[in-house]
C-alpha cells in the first residue's frame, strides 16, 4: 500500500501551505523589539509581568500552531486526498471509474460470420455490455466512441449500468481510423472525472497493426496508465475496397468526354475473381465493368468516360456546378468500404489569360508570329472561338505585358505568362493576384531574359519567382549551337510519384518512353540548392513574424476604436489612423478576385502568446511556402524543369523551357499533353473545395447571400430527414453555414429553399403538409466525404507482436478467450476530508477557546475582589 496519499487536487494543498505562512509570518512581526525607558513606577509592576510573560508565550504559540494547522488541514481536504493500494485480487465492496474505449473505426465494421448483424463493432459491444455486468454497485462507467459520435459524447462517467449499456449500444461506425494512441489520450481525459474511484481502463478493438505504429514514437510507455486491450478481430486480413475515385484531369466540361479513374485495391492470401465496378451519377449508374485482382496486395485503375451534358443543372460562365459521383463494387465482408464518391466539378467558360510576347492583337499565323502561349491555349481551348462556345472549359483572355490590369486579373482562375522578356511592372499586381487564391504559371522561351527577371522579379523571394534565376542558360538553342548541340532529356526518375506525370491504365515503362521522347536544347537555370531554400525560409518566418504582428496591431485598433467612432467620439487623428489602417489592411490582404471568398481575420493570422506554439506556427507557415522541385532534367547538375511554390492562398509554378519556340521539340510530342494537366489541376485549386475527410465540423461559405434563404443539411445515413441549419456570418461579408459531425461516408446534399406564399385557396386542408406557402429549392451543395483508405488495408496485429512492442509497460493483451480483469488500484479513505474539515472546526473552536481565556478568567478575579470587602464588614 502507498502511505503517502494523492490528491485530487494538489494545487488546493500548494495554496493551503502557502497561506499557512501568514499565521508564522504575523507571528514573528509581533516579535519585534521595543526601546526601553526607565520609570521608576513600573518597577512595581515589573514583578507582575514576569509572572504573566511565560503564560503569553505559550499562548501564542499555542494559538500559531492552531491556525497554521487549520489552514493547511483546509487546504488538504479541499485537495480531497486518498490513498492507493496494489492488490492482486478484486474486492467486489469497492466501487469502481470503469473506462471503456470501443474502436469504432471503418474496419469495425467486418462481418465475422454472414449473419445479420455480426460485424466486429457488435462484437465488442457485447463484450463491454458483459464487463459492465461484472462492476461492483456504486461504479461509475465512461463510455467512448473511439473514433468520435456523430450525436457527440462526454467522458463523463454514467452512474448506472443500464445508462452505460444504452451508451455502449448508441455507438456506430464512422469512416475514420483508431489509434491506441488516440486511445491513451482519451482515457487521460476521463480520467479525470471520478477521481476518488479507482480506475479500470479497457479498449475494445480489432487490433490492427495500424492501431499501434505510433508506439515506436513514444519511446518510453511508462507514463501509460494500465489498460487492457480487448482484441475482438477475427484475424482475417482479406479484403477488397474502393481506394480513389478522381477526375484524370481535375476538370470537366459539358462538351468533351470525361476521363473518371476508379482505383480498386485488393489484399488477401486468395484472389478475388469477377468483381463488378459501378460507377453511378446521382441514382443513375452511367458505367459497368467487370475486373479480377490477384492474391496478396494489388491495386488495378479502372477508368470510365462520360459527357456531362444531360445536367439538371447545366453550369453557367465562372459558375461550377459539383456533381455526385459514386462508385461501388460487390460487396465483401468489408461493405463499410465498397463504395466512395466525389463531388466532381463542372465548369464552363472559367476565364484564364495568357500573356506572351504578341498577344490577340499581334499574333499572326501567316508571318509566323506566334505568341510562347500558343500549344497550351490550344490544349486546355482547342477551338479557335470560344465566344461561340459559352459552355466549354475556358474562356481564353491573349493579351501582352502591356495590356495586364487589375480588372482583367480580377476575373482570371489561372494566368499564364510564356516568352516574355521580363515581367516589368506587372510584378507587384500578379502577386497580390496570386496571394488571393489565384494561380500563376511562368514558362520560358523566345524573349525571355533571365537575368531581367531576377532583377524584377525575384525580390528577395518577395516577387513571383518561385526561386531566383542564374543569369547564364543551360545549353543553347538548335539554330545558335550548330554543331555543339547538345540536348538533354527529363530524369523519368524525378517524375514518378508525381500525379502530374501519371496516366491511368499507362503501365510504367510505357511512360518512361513517353516522357524521352521531347529533347531539350536550352533551358534557364533556377537555384533550388538547399542553401539557397535555407536562406529563403529565415527571410519568410522573419517577414511572416512582422507581417501578422502588423496585422493583429491594426485589428487590435480597430476593435477598441470601432464602438467611439460609432458614437462619434473619434478624434482626427484617431480617423486618420483607422483610415491608414484600412489601405495598410488592402495591402497585407488585398481581396479584389472576384470569384475568392471573402478573407476575414483567420487563425492563421494570430500568432500564439506561447513562444513554443509561435516557433510552431511560424515553421509550419514557411514550409508551406518553400519552393519545391517537380520535374528535374537529365544534365550533370540535374537542374530543375519544374518548380511550384504557395504564395498566400494561391500557387506559382515555373517552368525553365520553352513551350513552343526552338528551346526543345516538347510541342511535337504527345509527353506536351502533361500541360493539359498541369493547367487543369491549376484552374481546380481555384474552385471551391467539396471532397473531404471525415470531420466534426466544418464551415461553409455559401454562393448566394440571399438572406431569404433556408438551408438544410441532407445526411447519406438519414434520406429524408433534413436537418436546418442557420445561416450567419463567417467573414466580413461573406455568409456560410456550419456543417457538424460530417463522420459518415457518402454524399450530403446543403439545399437552400425559398419560401413563397401560395395563392389564396390553393391550400389543400386535406394534406396536412400542405399550407399557405410552398418551398422551392434555389441550389444545392453536395459534399463528398470519405476516409483514408489506408483503413481498409487489414493487417491485425498479434497478440505476440503486441507483447514485445509494448515489453515494460502496464498494456495487457486480452484475446478471445480471456476475462476482462477487475483486479488492479484500489483506492482508500477518498472521504477522508469529511473528517479533514471536521478537524478543522474542532481546531477553530479550540482557538477561541484559548483566545476567550484570560477573559474568563478575568472575569473571575473582579468578582473575587468585589466580593471580598463585602464579607468583612459584616456584623459578628
Amino acid at each position: 500500500m502507498n502511505f503517502l496519499p494523492s490528491l485530487t487536487a494538489w494545487q488546493f494543498a500548494a495554496a493551503g501551505a502557502l497561506l499557512a505562512l501568514g499565521p508564522v509570518i504575523i507571528h514573528l512581526l509581533n516579535r519585534r523589539q521595543y526601546r526601553v525607558v526607565q520609570w521608576a513606577a513600573m518597577d512595581f509592576l515589573r514583578e507582575a509581568l514576569e509572572r504573566n510573560r511565560k503564560m503569553l508565550q505559550i499562548r501564542d504559540l499555542i494559538l500559531l500552531a492552531l491556525r497554521t494547522l487549520a489552514v493547511l488541514l483546509f487546504g488538504l481536504a479541499l485537495a480531497r486526498p486518498f490513498f492507493s493500494s496494489q492488490q492482486e485480487e478484486f474486492s467486489s465492496g469497492q466501487p469502481l471509474h470503469a473506462i471503456l474505449l470501443v474502436d469504432n473505426s471503418l474496419s469495425m465494421g467486418f462481418q465475422s460470420s454472414d449473419a445479420i448483424g455480426s460485424t466486429l463493432l457488435a462484437k465488442a459491444q457485447d463484450r463491454a455490455r458483459q464487463f459492465v455486468e461484472l462492476l461492483p454497485s456504486g461504479s461509475q462507467i465512461s463510455v467512448i466512441p473511439l473514433c468520435g459520435s456523430r450525436e457527440g459524447y462526454s467522458p463523463d462517467p454514467y452512474a448506472t449500468h443500464e445508462l452505460a449499456s444504452e451508451a455502449i449500444g448508441r455507438i456506430a461506425i464512422v469512416d475514420r481510423q483508431g489509434s491506441l494512441l488516440g486511445a491513451i489520450n482519451e482515457a487521460k481525459k476521463a480520467s479525470e472525472a471520478a477521481p476518488e474511484l479507482a480506475k479500470r481502463i479497457v479498449l475494445f478493438s480489432d487490433a490492427q497493426q495500424r492501431n499501434f505504429r505510433d508506439l515506436g514514437s513514444q519511446g518510453s510507455l511508462a507514463d501509460v496508465p494500465p489498460m487492457q486491450i480487448v482484441d475482438v478481430g477475427t484475424g482475417v486480413g482479406d479484403n477488397t475496397w474502393i481506394a480513389d475515385i478522381k477526375l484524370q484531369d481535375g476538370l470537366a466540361d459539358i462538351e468533351t468526354p470525361t476521363t473518371i479513374v476508379v482505383t480498386v485495391a485488393h489484399a488477401g492470401t486468395e484472389p478475388r475473381q469477377n468483381i463488378q465496378v459501378t460507377l453511378a451519377l446521382g441514382e443513375t449508374v452511367i458505367g459497368e465493368k467487370t475486373i479480377s485482382l490477384e492474391a496478396g496486395a494489388s491495386q488495378r485503375e479502372v477508368d470510365f468516360e462520360y459527357v456531362f451534358s444531360t445536367l439538371s443543372e447545366l453550369p453557367e460562365p465562372q459558375k461550377p456546378v459539383f456533381v455526385a459521383l459514386r462508385a461501388s463494387l460487390t460487396p465483401d465482408r468489408l461493405p463499410e468500404d465498397d463504395e466512395r464518391s466525389l463531388a466532381a466539378p463542372v465548369v464552363a467558360a472559367l476565364p484564364v489569360l495568357f500573356i506572351d510576347q504578341y498577344g490577340a492583337e499581334s499574333e499572326d499565323p501567316i508571318k509566323g508570329r506566334l505568341g510562347e502561349t500558343r500549344h497550351l491555349r490550344q490544349l486546355l481551348a482547342p477551338r479557335t472561338s470560344r465566344s461561340e462556345q459559352p459552355r466549354q472549359l475556358v474562356r481564353v483572355e491573349h493579351i501582352t505585358p502591356a495590356q495586364l490590369t487589375q480588372e482583367l486579373l480580377a476575373q482570371s482562375r489561372l494566368v499564364v505568362i510564356a516568352g516574355i522578356e521580363a515581367p516589368g511592372e506587372m510584378t507587384p499586381l500578379l502577386r497580390d493576384y496570386v496571394r488571393q487564391g489565384g494561380q500563376l504559371l511562368i514558362a520560358a522561351g523566345a524573349d525571355f531574359n533571365p537575368a531581367r527577371w531576377n532583377e524584377d522579379a525575384w525580390l528577395d523571394g518577395q516577387g513571383i519567382l518561385p526561386v531566383p534565376l542564374a543569369s547564364e542558360a543551360i545549353g543553347e538553342v538548335p539554330e545558335v549551337a550548330g554543331a555543339n548541340l547538345q540536348p538533354f532529356n527529363l530524369a523519368f526518375d524525378s517524375l514518378s510519384g508525381e500525379s502530374y506525370f501519371q496516366l491511368a491504365g499507362v503501365a510504367e515503362d510505357d511512360l518512361r518512353d513517353l516522357y524521352s521522347e521531347p529533347f531539350f536544347f536550352k533551358a534557364i537555370s533556377a537555384d533550388a540548392r538547399g542553401e539557397t531554400l535555407e536562406t529563403l525560409k529565415k527571410q519568410l518566418a522573419a517577414r511572416l513574424v512582422a507581417e501578422l504582428e502588423e496585422l493583429a496591431t491594426i485589428h487590435t485598433r480597430r476593435e477598441e476604436l470601432a464602438p467611439r467612432e460609432a458614437r462619434g467620439e473619434l478624434s482626427a487623428i484617431e480617423q486618420q489612423k483607422l483610415h491608414d489602417d484600412a489601405d495598410r489592411l488592402k495591402e497585407l490582404r488585398p481581396t479584389w478576385l472576384v470569384w475568392a471568398t471573402s478573407q476575414t481575420t483567420s487563425d492563421e493570422d494570430l500568432l500564439p502568446a506561447d513562444p513554443a506554439a509561435r516557433a510552431r506556427k511560424i515553421a509550419q507557415l514557411v514550409d508551406r511556402e518553400v519552393p519545391r522541385v517537380i520535374a528535374r532534367y537529365d544534365d550533370p547538375a540535374q537542374s530543375p524543369f519544374l518548380i511550384e511554390r504557395r504564395m498566400g492562398r494561391g500557387q506559382v509554378m515555373l517552368v525553365t523551357t520553352g513551350v513552343l519556340s526552338s528551346w526543345n521539340t516538347l510541342p511535337k510530342t504527345n509527353a506536351v499533353l502533361v500541360f493539359d494537366r498541369i493547367l487543369r489541376s491549376m484552374t481546380e485549386a481555384t474552385l471551391p473545395r467539396r471532397n473531404f475527410p471525415a470531420i466534426d465540423k466544418l464551415v461553409l461559405p455559401l454562393p448566394s447571400d440571399d438572406a431569404d434563404l433556408s438551408v438544410q443539411l441532407l445526411r447519406p445515413k438519414q434520406a429524408g430527414l433534413p436537418e436546418p441549419l442557420d445561416v450567419g456570418y463567417i467573414g466580413t461579408e461573406q455568409r456560410g453555414v456550419t456543417l457538424a459531425s460530417l463522420l459518415d461516408r457518402g454524399i450530403y446534399e446543403v439545399v437552400a429553399y425559398r419560401t413563397t406564399p401560395l395563392a389564396s385557396g390553393t391550400s389543400d386542408p386535406a394534406d396536412p403538409a400542405s399550407d399557405e406557402a410552398a418551398q422551392a429549392v434555389v441550389w444545392r451543395l453536395p459534399i463528398a466525404i470519405a476516409g483514408d483508405p489506408e483503413e481498409s488495408e487489414l493487417a491485425p496485429m498479434s497478440q505476440t507482436k503486441f507483447e514485445e512492442l509494448t515489453a515494460g509497460s502496464k498494456l495487457r493483451w486480452v484475446g478471445a478467450g480471456d476475462e476482462i480483469s477487475l483486479a488492479g488500484t484500489a483506492i482508500r479513505g477518498q472521504y477522508s476530508w469529511w473528517y479533514l474539515v471536521l478537524l478543522v472546526l474542532i481546531l477553530l473552536l479550540v482557538e477561541m477557546s484559548v483566545l476567550a481565556w484570560p477573559t474568563i478568567q478575568s472575569d473571575r478575579s473582579s468578582a473575587a475582589v468585589t466580593t471580598f470587602p463585602l464579607a468583612q464588614a459584616r456584623p459578628q
